[in-house]
């Protein structure tokens, strides 16, 4: 296994045993924030690694400002906050999953990542995204090794 992916697996499970999780998946950004790469999967068929997002015409304005700009969490609690915000909102869908918490990752001062924690609709409450805030502090370090792979 790749040197960096094995601390991401670590991170996934860390999701799996503290939240319970349908996909998730590590999007690393790119070109100023202008592309979204995938760095991590747990669903490769679906969601490979190295697939890229244009953040112009794949997420929606206010997820972009939450996660890029403000640095906060975005929590989509239902289906129709999923299919408002991601265009492969069907994929999405199909997958079982219905509810989305994002969290930025950060460094210097600049967003360098986001956390896609996905499950079915209602799976996820207030608590969870503190939890995944606590997740995401220990996995940081991970995170940002594996975006230099």
């Amino acid at each position: 296994m790749n040197e960096a992916v094995e601390p991401l697996e670590d991170l996934f499970h860390d999701v799996e045993e503290n939240m319970g999780v349908k996909l998730f998946t590590v999007l690393a950004f790119r070109d100023g924030g202008a592309q979204m790469e995938r760095i991590f999967s747990s669903h490769p068929k679906e969601y490979p690694v190295g697939g890229r997002k244009v953040v112009a015409h794949d997420v929606a304005p206010d997820w972009l400002s939450a996660c890029l700009t403000e640095q906060v969490p975005y929590f989509g609690r239902t289906s129709e906050d999923v299919r408002r915000i991601f265009k492969d909102w069907a994929l999405i869908s199909s997958l079982g999953c219905g509810s989305i918490i994002n969290i930025p990752i950060v460094d210097g001062g600049v967003t360098r990542a986001a956390l896609n924690i996905l499950d079915a609709e209602g799976a996820y409450t207030n608590d969870d995204i503190d939890t995944a805030i606590e997740i995401s502090r220990r996995h940081t370090e991970s995170v940002l090794k594996a975006m230099k792979e």
